[in-house]
């Protein structure tokens, strides 16, 4: 927003930009909880002189980054040129002190549903979770879908994600009736996700489809089976093996020495693996050859 277009929207509306400041720095109890802000007595002036109806909302955006909130107004006590903002909203807004906002005042509708997601299932355990947001809510002047809220119950702190909002994207929460569902609480919703990113496709007593089709052959040359019997076949020349594979993969695989016993030091192919523990599979595509390996 360039400086010409900031004059012109002052001059339909309320709009001003101010430099942010944490709440915490004025050290007033339960002021740093719920969206509402101080400003500077010079805005309820000029609210006053635009006929701002009540209650006042405003749309607060980092002048920076353009991430855009909503809220309201607690008190006109701040110094001129600042406002001071909930730490909450300053993390969501990515602001850091003395950082610039773009304060304008706005009109959004009343909250008629409200979806909230805890960010733990003990949230669920208490006795009267709506008693509790009653409560809180008078902290809040409106809440934004995307937003987190913090509900206090004695001294202990519940997290809370807007996850929707009607019939807007914000929605004012002051001296409103409202539907409000509670979705599955994030440490809940954790293994169900991971649930589902499994593969299906085999079914519980169903046999496991094979994974490779074609005809298995060792690196060694020896045959597949893995017993002495096999290896001592092997040794003398014997076995069978299958038609053209076992030319094909003298052509393509380097060289494998295999020991016998139980010599603690077992020769490695390049790719650091036991050599005596490796079958190699492959059969013919129209591209070439398909290979996979068994450990």
């Amino acid at each position: 927003m360039d400086f010409e277009e900031y004059l012109n929207l002052q001059s339909a509306t309320f709009a001003q930009l101010y430099r942010c400041l944490p709440i915490s720095l004025l050290k007033k109890e339960n002021a740093d909880d719920g969206n509402r802000v101080f400003m500077p007595v010079s805005a309820l002036d000029r609210l006053g002189y635009l006929h701002i109806e009540y209650p006042m909302q405003f749309q607060i955006q980092n002048a920076t980054t353009l991430q855009t909130s909503y809220c309201g107004v607690l008190e006109f006590t701040a110094d001129e040129g600042f406002i001071h903002i909930p730490t909450m909203m300053m993390e969501h807004l990515g602001l850091r002190e003395n950082d610039l906002v773009l304060l304008r005042s706005t009109s959004i509708p009343k909250a008629t549903f409200i979806k909230l997601q805890p960010h733990t299932s003990d949230f669920h355990k208490l006795s009267e979770p709506r008693y509790l947001l009653e409560y809180n809510f008078r902290n809040y002047f409106c809440l934004t879908t995307g937003e987190t809220i913090a509900v206090a119950a004695g001294d202990r702190f519940y997290y809370l994600d807007v996850v929707e909002t009607r019939p807007a994207d914000a929605v004012c929460v002051i001296e409103t009736d409202c539907e409000v569902e509670f979705d599955q609480a994030l440490d809940q919703a954790e293994p169900a996700a991971a649930a589902a990113m499994q593969v299906d496709g085999v079914g519980a007593g169903e046999p496991e489809p094979a994974r490779f089709t074609g005809f298995r052959m060792r690196m060694d040359g020896k045959p597949v089976g893995g017993g002495e019997e096999d290896d001592a076949a092997a040794g003398d020349g014997g076995g069978s093996r299958p038609k053209g594979g076992f030319g094909l993969a003298r052509r393509l695989l380097p060289p494998v020495v295999a020991s016998r016993g139980p010599s603690p030091a077992r020769k490695t192919m390049g790719i650091g693996l036991p050599a005596k523990s490796i079958l190699c599979s492959f059969k013919r595509t129209k591209n070439g050859i398909s290979w996979c390996i068994d450990i």
